[in-house]
């Protein structure tokens, strides 16, 4: 089931360089419910805010988020329902889209 939550994110903490703009999918293939869903350049330690804020990505859902990236790539903080969060490194800017698993493990696709 795809739940519709396109997202764009732009302001504080949020990454910016338009050339690397664009949107991804994040499929929740995990057995855990998302409430929490940061980015930041990789070398940032501000997450920023939650992009998906008063919603949740349930197991076995998907939504679309658009970021603009800073750099080449970028991180992931997913925070669950019962307050566990998985930081996931370095995907590139051009994802098209990220798969989270159970077990912290994740893989994506780009273009």
């Amino acid at each position: 089931m795809k739940t519709n939550c396109f997202i764009t994110a732009i302001g504080a903490g949020t990454l910016l360089l338009a050339e690397n703009a664009g949107a991804f999918i994040l499929a929740n293939n995990s057995e855990h419910d998302i409430t929490g869903i940061y980015t930041a350049a990789p070398d940032s330690p501000d997450w920023g805010k939650n992009l998906i804020k008063g919603r949740h990505l349930g197991s076995k859902q998907s939504c679309s988020l658009a970021i603009e990236v800073a750099s080449d790539k970028f991180d992931l903080l997913i925070e669950t329902r019962t307050g566990k969060k998985q930081e996931f490194h370095e995907y590139p800017a051009g994802v098209r889209q990220i798969t989270l698993k159970t077990g912290g493990e994740s893989f994506f696709t780009v273009k």
